[in-house]
């Protein structure tokens, strides 16, 4: 057995006998999540304590073979050309085919995972499925008065099979059912991340993910005192810099910013990401859309117009990073009024490794960034919610809390809320009409022949309400 896991007898699980899973002592869940960078499977198993401590016992990371990568983009296009049926989408040739691989590789990945813990397989009391994101994300705030849906493909009942452990999966169908945005769902998980940070003195804190979207999420207090979570997606971040590094320079991203190091921040071009970069179906900017609110790659539709950009590859690339850091610092301005504004901003997300976006926030938090004229007084603003005090940026990994595997564990965190009928949405944060637990449960050797909604992609993929009866969406 690992060092740092509890005897087994505290160890959360499913007791045979009562027909009901643990909630006392410990739990051991696994997190799986697949992102929009078709770039790897993280695998993480972490340890959630009754004291309230979460411990990641070991992470793996997995990378995407090129060739379901490709399959995967290409189900992409033709699902988002079929205006995200994913009824008709599963039908398309390369749907099953691509989902029976996508299922080995994240069977493989717990496979190994479980080899590198140490843990035995029993102790484990669920994995926690995201799934890999497929047409669009369609919630509320941008669906323009129309159909909120949300896309993702899975084979729980697959995964579970193989890997011998229950599957919790489907998470952001509960929400949407709800009238919620489906996303983001970090907050819950930064707020239980809180507990262990408020005793070293880390409040108010700021959780701010850089993956191809950008959302952060804030824990406070306000005059009451209690403690609160907000959050909200904030708009592209790793989403165009990893698009024109690919169209650019032929590299999956701009390691350590060393691509566009060289180039120069351009005014103009700023001005046209920030208008343009994140647009509604209505043509609202996302950027300027006060929360509740969610966005990903379909909003994102300017790819083309930055390749072909009048101006040289590297200050395009090195605008495009600074948009990046610019989203989330504009962002800021949407935090509550009756919340203390954050002292500590604690960054996770590959996009953050790159040093220039990093500088780049760090620079328009203390008044140096460049700023668009219509936005000098709002940034303003929100400086001055720091009435004059110190505040402390850092990556998360510097506080002993894996960045890398963080949305995995937010994962593995959803499982475990789960199984111990806790919700891990609120209105505050998704815009839902009330919380929801979140997910469905998948046994070892259950539903092994069934297809379609719910069993290989989402519950509310789009015709949710005519396809679903009244207590399949309570």
């Amino acid at each position: 057995m690992c060092a740092g896991i509890k005897p087994i007898l505290r160890i959360g699980g499913y007791d045979t006998v009562n027909k009901k899973y643990s909630t006392g002592g410990a739990m051991i869940t696994i997190g799986i999540m697949t992102g929009n960078s078709l770039d790897a499977a993280d695998v993480v198993m972490t340890e959630f304590s009754g004291a309230g401590s979460i411990h990641d016992i070991a992470g793996v990371s997995v990378p995407y073979p090129a060739a379901l990568r490709q399959d995967m983009l290409d189900l992409r296009e033709e699902i988002i050309a079929l205006g995200s049926d994913m009824d008709k989408a599963a039908k398309l040739p390369k749907f099953r085919p691509a989902l029976k691989t996508y299922t080995e590789l994240l069977a493989g990945a717990v496979e190994e995972l479980l080899a590198k813990s140490g843990v035995p397989r029993e102790n484990v009391a669920a994995i926690g499925l995201h799934g890999q994101s497929t047409g669009e994300h369609n919630p509320p705030s941008s669906a323009g008065g129309g159909e909120p849906f949300t896309t993702q493909m899975f084979d729980a009942a697959g995964l579970a099979k193989k890997a011998g452990i229950p599957v919790v999966y489907d998470f952001r169908s509960d929400d949407i059912f709800n009238g919620g945005e489906g996303a983001p769902l970090a907050p819950v998980h930064n707020l239980h991340l809180s507990y262990a940070l408020s005793k070293r003195g880390m409040f108010p804190v700021c959780f701010i993910n850089g993956g191809n979207t950008a959302n952060l999420a804030l824990v406070s207090s306000g005059a009451t005192l209690r403690k609160k979570v907000c959050g909200y997606d904030c708009g592209p971040f790793n989403h165009y810099a990893d698009m024109l590094a690919k169209a650019f320079y032929g590299a999956d991203f701009d390691e350590d910013g060393k691509l566009a190091a060289g180039g120069h921040i351009n005014s103009m071009l700023l001005k046209d990401l920030y208008d343009e970069a994140a647009v509604t179906v209505d043509g609202d900017n996302f950027l300027d859309i006060v929360p509740p609110k969610s966005s990903g790659p379909h909003l994102y539709r300017m790819a083309e117009r930055l390749k072909n950009y009048p101006l040289a590859e590297q200050d395009i690339l090195r605008t495009v990073e600074y948009f990046a850091a610019y989203t989330v610092f504009m962002g800021l301005r949407f935090l509550p009024k009756e919340l203390d504004f954050p002292r500590y901003f604690l960054m996770f997300g590959g996009g953050w490794r790159n040093p220039l976006i990093y500088r780049d926030f760090i620079s328009l938090l203390t008044g140096r960034g460049l700023l668009l004229p219509e936005h000098i007084a709002a940034a303003e603003n929100i400086r001055k919610r720091f009435r004059g005090e110190k505040f402390f940026a850092a990556m998360l990994d510097d506080y002993g809390i894996s960045g890398q595997y963080t949305e995995a564990r937010i994962m593995a965190d959803m499982a475990r809320c789960f199984l111990e009928g806790k919700k891990f949405t609120a209105p505050e944060i998704t815009g839902c009409r009330k919380g929801a637990v979140c997910g469905i449960l998948c046994k070892p050797g259950e539903n092994t022949r069934r297809r379609g909604r719910g069993f290989t992609f989402s519950r509310a993929a789009k015709g949710w309400q005519k396809a679903l009866k009244p207590d399949e969406k309570a």
